[in-house]
């Protein structure tokens, strides 16, 4: 499988079904990578994958899909709330099959120029397990330090997470 092939691009609001089942993939692969669980988004409708790839609850959000023959790969997820200076990372993951091929840090850098398009101060990655050292590795590499803050991955999680950053 060759990543040159692999074409980054914004998501769609008609993109909702293929949003939907990458995103269910990826809770399914590494469940405890993020402040969700798959019980909770199986149970949502277009309206709730839309707001995925637009923004939510006052956010703007972008969304980036890894798309190779025909499928989608990977995702990421920009998203800024109101005029806060800061941009945030969600939802990161790239398949099992086309890790180490360069996708994941393609699908960041993306992020990355959204945040510096309108002058974002920092991007903020906030839900990387503090005990994911390939994760850990991974973001360092992108130029993302650790902040030294914690938090709990969800409630009633025991796990933390670190939070990262970095200039866009």
């Amino acid at each position: 499988m060759d990543a040159s092939n692999v074409l980054i691009r914004l998501a769609r609001p008609d993109d909702w079904e293929r949003v939907r089942d990458i995103r269910l993939r990826s809770l399914a692969d590494t469940p405890n990578a993020y402040g969700s669980t798959i019980e909770l988004e199986a149970a949502y409708g277009q309206p709730e994958w839309v707001a995925w790839i637009e923004g939510w609850e006052g956010a703007t959000n972008v969304m980036y899909l890894a798309d190779a023959d025909g499928a989608s790969v990977g995702m990421a997820v920009g998203s800024r709330e109101g005029d806060e200076q800061d941009a945030h990372l969600y939802a990161m993951w790239v398949d099992p099959a086309w890790r180490t091929r360069g996708v994941g840090s393609r699908l960041v850098h993306e992020v990355l120029a959204w945040g510096r398009s309108w002058g974002s101060r920092w991007v903020i990655l906030g839900g990387h397990r503090e005990s994911n050292d390939g994760a850990a590795r991974f973001y360092e590499r992108l130029g993302f330090a650790d902040t030294g803050e914690r938090h709990r991955l969800r409630e009633g999680s025991p796990l933390q997470v670190r939070i990262l950053r970095r200039e866009p």
